[in-house]
């Protein structure tokens, strides 16, 4: 991932709030966080496809704060709002997640993936 993609992503995080107070604070916050978060999901998928959990448990990052990183890595946007080619893809298989629920097992983008990627 480029440095100008790193900071696009996380300017994506801190723009991503609902009303201004509590809610543009807490974005704030957790984009002081996103660019260390987006490398160390990429690393851990390094390691072979996971869920959400499965990645939580893999870097110690709280689930809260891996699933919208792993949401935003699947669905990049640039700084202007327009899609970019994903990151990370759903692999097609799902795994029960610690509350018994399924979840999509994701796996890193090839770059051929990305560079054949159409919006």
């Amino acid at each position: 991932m480029t440095d100008q993609l790193a900071f696009d992503l996380t300017a994506k995080v801190a723009s991503n709030y609902k009303r201004e107070g509590t809610s543009q604070r807490a974005a704030a916050y957790a984009a002081r966080y996103a660019n260390g978060a987006f490398g160390k999901i990429r690393t851990a998928l390094l390691y072979g496809p996971a869920t959400p959990d499965e990645i939580a448990e893999r870097t110690g990052i709280t689930l809260l704060t891996v699933r919208p990183r792993m949401s935003d890595l699947a669905r990049p946007r640039d700084a202007d709002g327009n899609k970019i080619a994903p990151f990370i893809v759903p692999t097609g298989t799902t795994r029960a997640t610690a509350c018994g629920r399924d979840a999509d097992v994701m796996r890193l983008a090839s770059p051929t993936e990305r560079k054949n990627w159409k919006p």
